[in-house]
């Protein structure tokens, strides 16, 4: 009887060992990607990405780190016990950025099969004024000649677009527009001349062009060639 007791006891002990051992948290995320289609470049994009604890155990988030400084990600909650749910907001600044866009957020876990976590935010970022060229190359220039460029700036956006008076940063530049008022889909032509002083040596220098859209408060060109005696 003795005996009986005592095997109960420990396969009592070692079940209840098990269920110790066993416990353990585990993420489970609605979604691990956002693609947010096209924006304009300096909109904000929202979203916000929700996880539970679909563990035993409670679930931690150690730490949050974002691959850029333009994504702010903001947690409901760093400890979920089982079953709970959490979100995390997340907000990507366009401004300074064009093209196909990918910027990722790792959560650090105490989850054991996943102790790191992957999120992302994906979509392509549009110019709202478009300068082509994007940067104006005057090849090789002589001391004392003047040599001129154009640039076409594309108004993409669906408002309209005022200019101000552009501003060089190098005194053997000129620059004038043509129009100072862009509609949408309008283009307008920018004229750049550079007449260099100097000897020899690189030219460089900016075009920079203030206007009236709160996403845009200026447009900045690029400026470089080579002068030769």
């Amino acid at each position: 009887m003795r005996f009986r007791v005592l095997m109960f006891a420990l396969a009592t002990f070692l079940m209840g060992t098990q269920a110790v051992w066993a416990a353990e948290p585990r993420i489970e995320l609605d979604r691990s990607e956002y693609n947010f289609g096209k924006v304009f470049e300096g909109e904000k994009v929202h979203f916000t990405f929700r996880f539970r604890n679909a563990g035993t155990a409670p679930l931690t988030i150690d730490r949050v780190r974002s691959s850029c400084g333009c994504t702010v990600p903001r947690l409901s909650a760093d400890v979920l016990a089982p079953g709970d749910v959490a979100e995390m907001e997340t907000v990507f600044d366009t401004s300074r950025f064009r093209g196909l866009q990918v910027k990722t957020i790792y959560l650090y876990t105490n989850d054991p099969q996943q102790d790191v976590v992957q999120l992302s935010l994906k979509g392509t970022v549009e110019q709202v004024i478009a300068p082509d060229p994007e940067r104006i190359d005057f090849g090789v220039m002589r001391t004392g000649e003047a040599k001129s460029a154009v640039v076409r700036l594309h108004n993409r956006s669906s408002v309209t677009v005022i200019f101000g008076e552009p501003v060089l940063t190098n005194k053997d530049v000129r620059a004038e527009l043509d129009e100072r008022m862009l509609k949408p889909g309008e283009v307008v032509e920018l004229k750049i001349e550079a007449l260099p002083a100097q000897e020899r040596g690189r030219l460089s220098g900016y075009v920079l062009i203030p206007t009236d859209h709160p996403s845009v408060p200026q447009l900045r060109l690029s400026i470089f060639g080579t002068v030769t005696p």
